[in-house]
């Protein structure tokens, strides 16, 4: 079962906003010419990364894992080993492959968290309680 990241109104601003200034000074670079050429490989990369991670975000429940894609950041997880989901909330630091400012907080193994963002977060929350009913969801307030 694949779902979609949810994109929040800021993080799309944030990225395109990014995208725009870096398309204007690679076109400032453009007019300019010269030896500052070379930065217009660096400026392409940068667009293409956050382009790719803009329409490749997304999470797969497929048996016992978990996986997730954020353009080139991508992982697995066994659902086993998820132990507490935290709905609403955001991780300030850490692994976050997602494009919403209020998803949920995965915490898995001992120590380890991650951050996600699921269009439909009941439904995700459901397909991992499916695997593993062990796992605590709380509400953040």
């Amino acid at each position: 079962m694949k779902f979609k990241s949810a994109r929040s109104i800021s993080v799309a601003l944030a990225l395109w906003g990014a995208i725009a200034l870096l398309l204007f000074s690679s076109a400032l670079i453009l007019q300019q010419g010269g030896p500052e050429q070379w930065l217009l490989i660096l400026l392409a990369m940068v667009v293409a990364f956050i382009v790719w991670s803009w329409f490749a975000t997304y999470y797969k429940i497929s048996g016992d894992e978990l996986s997730y894609r954020s353009g080139p950041v991508h992982g697995k997880i066994s659902i086993s080993n998820i132990r507490i989901i935290t709905i609403n909330k955001t991780l300030y630091a850490g692994l976050k492959p997602a494009l919403a400012s209020n998803g949920c907080v995965i915490e898995y193994n001992k120590y380890d968290e991650i951050y996600m963002s699921p269009q439909d977060t009941e439904g995700f929350i459901a397909a991992l309680l499916n695997v593993n009913a062990t796992i605590e969801v709380r509400q953040n307030k």
